[in-house]
């Protein structure tokens, strides 16, 4: 199973809960990482394998990474998609 080191630092060090940042502050620090361009890169990668991944649980690494708790896999993969891969890849 993939590591995914990139995305879990990002749920823990950007969106986790104990940062206190709201939705917007947590994305536009996100976008400001992403200029970084090896790490771009990098975290581009893992978003392709993650979204494809049908092994990985959305719903236990948002909860590993102190995001929030969520009910089902469904929401769970919903808002990281929405915190993740549309921040990263905006017109997919």
């Amino acid at each position: 199973m993939e590591s995914y080191k990139l995305i879990k630092s990002v749920l823990g060090g950007i969106y986790g809960a104990q940062l206190g940042l709201d939705d917007e502050e947590a994305i536009a620090a996100f976008r400001k990482d992403l200029q970084h361009e090896p790490f771009r890169k990098g975290i581009e990668t893992e978003l392709k394998k993650a979204f494809g991944d049908e092994s990985l649980s959305w719903e236990k690494l948002m909860d590993d990474c102190e995001v929030s708790f969520f009910e089902t896999e469904e929401e769970a993969k919903s808002v990281a998609k929405e915190f993740l891969w549309d921040v990263v890849f905006p017109a997919d």
